[in-house]
C-alpha cells in the first residue's frame, strides 16, 4: 500500500475507489478501530459497489461476532481487493497525524465562530 517512508496515508489523492477500506485498513493497524465496527464498514463499501465474497461475509457478521473471526475476515476481504495492510509503526503516524489534524480543524472553527 504504502512505500517505505510514505506516511501519505488513505487520504492521498493517488487512492482509488477503496478509500473508506483503505482508511480502515490504516486505523485498524493503529489500533484506532473497534473489531465490532468492521462489518459496518464493510456493508458500507458494498453499498457503493464494492464486492468480494469475504466484504459480503464480513458485513453479515454481527457486532457481537467473535472479534478473531472479524478480523480474520477484514484482512481476507482487504487481501481479495488488493489492499495491504500498512506497517503497524506507519499506521500509528497516520492516525496521529489525523488526530491532530481534526484538532485543529475543530480549533479554527470555534477561533471563527468567537469572531
Amino acid at each position: 500500500m504504502a512505500a517505505i517512508g510514505d506516511t501519505s496515508g488513505p487520504d492521498s489523492p493517488a487512492r482509488g475507489v477503496h478509500l473508506p477500506l483503505e482508511e480502515a485498513a490504516w486505523l485498524y493497524q493503529a489500533d484506532q478501530v473497534c473489531p465490532e465496527d468492521l462489518p459496518m464498514t464493510a456493508a458500507q463499501a458494498l453499498a457503493v459497489g464494492v464486492d468480494t465474497p469475504s466484504l459480503c461475509g464480513l458485513a453479515g457478521l454481527s457486532r457481537h461476532a467473535d472479534p478473531r473471526d472479524i478480523r480474520d475476515t477484514f484482512e481476507q476481504a482487504l487481501a481479495e481487493l488488493g489492499i495491504a495492510l500498512p506497517d503497524h509503526r506507519m499506521a500509528q503516524r497516520y492516525a496521529l497525524r489525523r488526530l491532530a489534524t481534526r484538532f485543529t480543524a475543530g480549533e479554527a472553527a470555534l477561533t471563527e465562530l468567537a469572531s
